[in-house]
Order: C-alpha cells, then structure tokens, then sequence
C-alpha cells in the first residue's frame, strides 16, 4: 500500500489550472527552418498512465468514428486494459494519463487550435496502470517495457515514481533492462518536492527530466524534483516545459465525441513533453539515417540540442537546458555503435523479455559498432566550423547498481597539441584546453556520468586545422563471456553527437574547368586567350601552372602561373611573336596542359593534384615580309655556252678517275713487294 500511496502523493503535486486564452499547449514555436517538417510520423511511443478518453479529437478515428484500437487505428496501436479499460471518472488522478497522451501525440479530428503536440504525426501504446484502488504499476516494469520493444517503442513516457530518494528494485531493473536493450529510452518524471529526485527517475539510464515555463528566457519550476541523486550523480539530463501546459481533458463519457482542453502543472508534463520532442530526433535519424536510433544517441542528441536556462549547463538542477531543434540548423555528426537495419528481430530473438536476454547475450553482430573492450578507443577526425563552437556528446548505458560502473571516458585533441576532457566544464561554461607536455587525458579524474560533454569556444579553434574526438575505453567491468554486450559483457557501445565540426574530407585535387579557349581545329596566328576556373574544396590554397604542349615539347609560361585560395578565375593571354619565336612553333599538334597543385599536406593526408588538357589546335606564324633587292633579272644563257661547260666537266671527270687508278695500283704494286722482305728489316720500317 505504501507504493500506491506514494504514486499518488507524486501526481497529485502537479496542480491543475483552468484553461485559459493565453495558455500554450506545446512549445512547437521553438522549431523553425526545415526542421520543423519533423511530426514525429513513423514514431510509437509508450505511455503508462491511468489510461486514456479515446473518443476525444486527440485521438478518435474520425470526427464520427472512435475507432479499435490497432495498427490500422489513426492513433493507438494498443491499449494494454489488463488492469483498466479506460481513463474513468472516480479513479485516481483521473485525466491525469489523457493529459499526458495528448501532450505526446495530439493531433485533433475537428482542427481544433492550440492543442496539437509537437510530436503530432507520432501513434500510441497505451498502458493503463489505474483502477478504482490506484496505481498498480508492476514492481517488475520490464514487462512494460517489453510490451513497448515487442511493438517497435523506443520511448516510453512515465510521470509517476516511488516517494522514495532510493535506488529501488525498480530502478536496477530499468539499468538492466536498457543495458540488454539499448533500443529502450525511458523518460521519468523526478517529482514535484522541490528536493532530491524520486525513484525510478534515479535510475542510470533513463531521462529525469524537470520542468521550467515555456518562455524563450524562462526559468526553472521551483517545486520541480531534481538531482544530484542519492549516488551523487547529476541525475537531471534535460528540463522540459511543465507550468499551464495545455492539453486534452477527458471527460469520462466513452462516446460524447468531446473535445475538451485544460491545463496542468508539474513535471508530469514536463516528461512527455521531453518524450514528444524525442520522436521528433528519432524521425530524424529514421528518415536522414535510415535506421532507428539507440536509447545511448538518443541522449546524446538531446543532451547536445539543449540550451541553458539558468546560465551553464549542465547542472543538477536543469540538466542540461531545455532542447531546441534550431542547435542542429548548422549541422549535426551523429554515431552509433549499435547501428542495425532490424532492431525488433534481435530482441525478439533473444526472447523478448529480460530473462531471456541476460541469458542469451549479444555479440554486437550486423551492428555497426564498435564495441570497446578494455583499453581500446574509437576515434574520428573533424574540421572546426570556423565562427562556431564546437560541442561533442558521449552517452552510453551503465550497469545497475552493485556492479561497477564502466567509465568510457571522452577526449578532443587539436592539430597544435591540446586537449580537453569530459565534463571538465569551468564557470566559463567552456571546457579546459591542457597541453599534453603537462597531462593525460586519462590522468584527470572522470565524472562517473555517463553522459558526458565537451565544449570548446570558437575563438580556442581558430588556428586549428582539425580536431580529434576520441572515446576511450577506460574501465570496463564486464567479467562474463568476452566479446558479448549486456549486464556481463565485456564490450559496451556509445552514442555520439557533435555540432560545430565538418567532416575532415580526405584531400581532393582542385578542379579546373577551362570556360574559354583555344578549341579543336582553329589555327592561332598572332594570340589567343585562356580562361580558367580553380576550385579549392579544402580551402588550403592552391598553385596554377599552365603549359603550352605538342609532342616534341613543351613550353612554360611564368606570367600564367598563380597561387590561389578558394575559387578563383584566371584569364591569360598569349601573344605568339613575343612568347613563343623563335621556337619552332607552326605545328598542328599543340594543345594547353592546367596543372593545379594544393597545399594540403599533413599526416592525415597529402597534397593533391589536378590537371586538365584542352583540344589540339594549330600555331602557325609567317614572320613579317622584307623589302626586296633592286637587282637586274638574269640572263639566259646560249645553248652552245650550255654545250662547252658540259664538255670541260667531261674532261675534268675522265682526269680525275685516271689519277685515282694510277695511285690505286701503285699502292696494291707496294703492299705485294713489302711481302717479300725477311726480317729483321720488315720490323724495323
């Protein structure tokens, strides 16, 4: 009894408001650009509560048609009455779960104004835990929660807990659950005490979350629940809105069509609010991605989309700020250790349940991984966005209590020998840069959170060519079967999430179109005009070269040669009697040769080259005509002066061959008679 008692006294210390004009259901004004496309489509999410008036527009099938509730059912795929059938008058906290549903996933039949949820594309699975004695919610949750994974629910949404600061059994059965099922997101509402949060919002791996007002500069409830919790830990990851917050009121009539608003107050509200802008992250990976995100990135993405709302976060009050899709309107990196194309197969083939799970562990496989043992690190190079701050996110999920938590620890290392470490965050709200000359990463004490941030100025990065962000297996306790995932493993994946960075593109050569110039079969007799265009990608400058080529040689042209930056054009004129004479230059196999050269070389990558080589032309130059010689024209000669020389050249020619033959045969006569001649007198000539 002391459990339905406790439930209650939680929900009951969120006070109900009449509604009124000014009252606002949703933050969905916090989204603009592109993003605000995201609905929630495609995206179930479980909510156990005191059930829900499915007759209301919220949820009805129709204008006219409450509808079965089912796959083919506008918005509730399931609704679990094993212990109630409906959100009924009398019970308690009645309309408290009607409340929360239309907080998740409100989109009204009738176009009712000012009560659609931000996750309105989104359907349900609804799990009543109230009858006329209370709340009877299982002391086993894990059932819940299977209940969701078996019906493809990654997130589940609860506003209830225990009046206690403990970690409870229910709480060791959340960390386990998750830690075998990383599909399995639980946002719990801590309470509404004002004090240290309640169980099972102290669980590790589920999201506490705490309520502020809906103003763009707004502040913190002041009776919200929140951490640090009873282990020290932040406890709190995110604050949501949950003052005045509008939404649908039951009515207790299973057909009277209604559709009835007011308001309510408490981190009740606060929690699927959290939950609603959660389906919006998952419908965006599932559709950028192609693949549904795990309960480890799904934080990670959350925790890096919240703004501060009493100065720097993270804290144990507000978390870490309330999210705002408008922190991705400049990109978003995102990875994923337990990446896989079929989530739901793998669970359901290791049984589905919790038991069945740590007894049938997973080996990581079909997932993208990777899954870190002992010692061992992943790591990813990036570009600074320049202008930006940069911010990386690490989550994972930890085992429950009485087992010791694994300590995955998360670095960023800069191009000049800096670092900075998770958490490490100074009054700044900036982390500490250290020099590895003085320190280690791993030589400065870790958070235990395990969520845990980076965050670096933009002005710390302007000098810096890259960074790189490593997560660092530090301590893992698993003692079970190696290579396995789950509470004995002795792998764990993460979550990541990182704005302000680009990817570090390996080094491209430049590009280099040629907008004019010579084309094929045109002949150049005097100068000729090239105009180019060089694209630097990398933005690490780039040398031009241009060569006149044929297939003998090749001449090069100092006054076309440039250094360039970025995209630039180049024109360049060749004057043929100044540039090219007096090479031997009228030929019809001549053809340009652009050479581009870029100044990227690091020890990531190496410098890169282009070249581009125009259609063949001709050069033909006829130097200029000089003033001829005033001279007489030739005589023409007489055929018997034509007769003589030809006789003397006769003569000449018999002369000649007479004289060669005589001085043939005496130099033969010579060599005959040397022959005869005995020695000594032979050697000695």
């Amino acid at each position: 009894m002391r459990v339905v008692i406790a439930l209650v006294i939680i929900a009951l210390m969120a006070p109900q408001y009449a509604s009124s004009p000014g009252s606002e259901v949703m933050v969905v004004d916090v989204i603009d650009g592109d993003l605000i496309a995201l609905d929630g489509s495609g995206v179930i999410i479980a909510v156990a509560d005191t059930g829900i008036d499915m007759d209301h527009s919220c949820f009805r099938n129709s204008t006219e048609e409450v509808g079965v509730p089912g796959p083919s059912h506008r918005k509730i795929i399931l609704l679990n009455d094993t212990v109630d059938d409906w959100d009924n008058q009398g019970h308690q906290q009645f309309r408290h779960g009607t409340h929360i549903a239309g907080i998740l996933a409100c989109d009204a039949v009738d176009g009712a104004e000012g009560v659609r949820s931000l996750s309105n594309g989104s359907k349900l699975l609804v799990q009543d835990v109230v009858d006329s004695t209370g709340w009877v919610v299982p002391e086993n949750v894990d059932s819940l929660l299977s209940e969701a994974s078996a019906n493809g629910a990654v997130i589940n949404s609860w506003s209830w807990g225990d009046n206690s600061i403990n970690y409870t059994n229910r709480s060791h059965t959340i960390d386990e659950w998750t830690v075998e099922n990383p599909w399995s997101l639980i946002f719990v509402a801590p309470g509404n005490n004002g004090g240290m949060m309640l169980e099972p919002s102290n669980a590790y791996n589920v999201v506490s979350v705490a309520a502020s007002d809906s103003e763009e500069n707004g502040s913190m409830w002041p009776s919200s629940s929140h951490g640090p919790d009873v282990n020290g830990r932040r406890g709190t990851l995110i604050s949501a809105p949950g003052m005045g917050v509008v939404s649908a009121k039951a009515d207790g009539d299973k057909s009277s069509l209604n559709n009835g608003t007011y308001a309510m107050t408490g981190t009740s509200m606060a929690t699927p609010m959290a939950a609603s802008f959660t389906a919006l992250l998952q419908q965006k990976v599932e559709q950028e991605y192609g693949y549904t995100p795990s309960a480890p990135l799904l934080r990670a993405m959350l925790a890096s989309s919240a703004e501060g709302i009493i100065g720097d976060s993270p804290d144990p009050i507000q978390g870490y700020g309330r999210p705002n899709l408008d922190s991705f309107s400049g990109g978003l990196f995102i990875h994923d250790s337990y990446q896989v194309e079929d989530w739901m197969s793998i669970i359901q083939s290791r049984g589905g349940s919790l038991d069945s799970m740590k007894s049938n562990p997973w080996d990581g496989s079909e997932a993208a991984g990777p899954f870190l043992s002992q010692n061992e690190s992943w790591s990813e190079f990036f570009r600074p966005t320049p202008g930006e701050d940069v911010e990386i996110v690490m989550s994972y999920n930890a085992r429950p209590m009485g087992q010791e938590i694994d300590d995955l620890r998360l670095i960023l290392k800069t191009s000049d020998g800096r670092f900075a470490v998770d958490d490490k965050i100074g009054n700044s709200g900036y982390s500490q840069l250290y020099y590895s000359s003085f320190t280690t990463p791993v030589a400065l004490n870790s958070s235990n959170e395990t969520t845990v941030m980076i965050r670096v100025a933009a002005e710390m990065l302007e000098d810096v060519e890259w960074i790189e962000v490593e997560v660092l297996a530090n301590s893992i306790s698993g003692t079970g079967q190696n290579g396995t995932l789950g509470i004995d493993g002795t792998m764990l994946g993460f979550g990541i999430a990182a704005t302000g960075v680009s990817d570090l593109i390996q080094n491209t050569g430049p590009t280099i179109v040629m907008n004019d110039g010579p084309s094929g079969g045109e002949n150049y007799s005097t100068n000729f005009t090239i105009n180019l265009t060089i694209g630097d990608l990398e933005l690490d400058g780039v040398l031009v070269e241009t060569n006149l080529v044929n297939s003998n040689f090749t001449i090069s042209f100092d006054g076309c040669t440039f250094a360039l930056v970025n995209q630039s054009d180049i024109l360049c004129t060749i004057d043929v009697s100044r540039d090219l004479v007096p090479l031997p230059i009228n030929r019809e196999d001549w053809y340009f040769e652009i050479i581009a050269v870029d100044d990227n070389s690091s020890f990531w990558t190496e410098s890169k080259n282009s070249s581009f080589e125009s259609e063949i032309f001709t050069i033909w130059w006829e130097p200029p005509l000089l003033e001829e010689p005033d001279v007489s024209p030739p005589m023409e000669e007489s055929d018997s002066v034509r007769d003589n020389r030809t006789f003397i050249w006769g003569v000449l020619g018999i002369v000649t061959g007479v004289v060669v033959a005589t001085s043939v045969m005496f130099r033969r006569r010579e060599s005959v008679i040397s022959e005869w001649v005995l020695p000594p007198f032979r050697e000695e000539e």
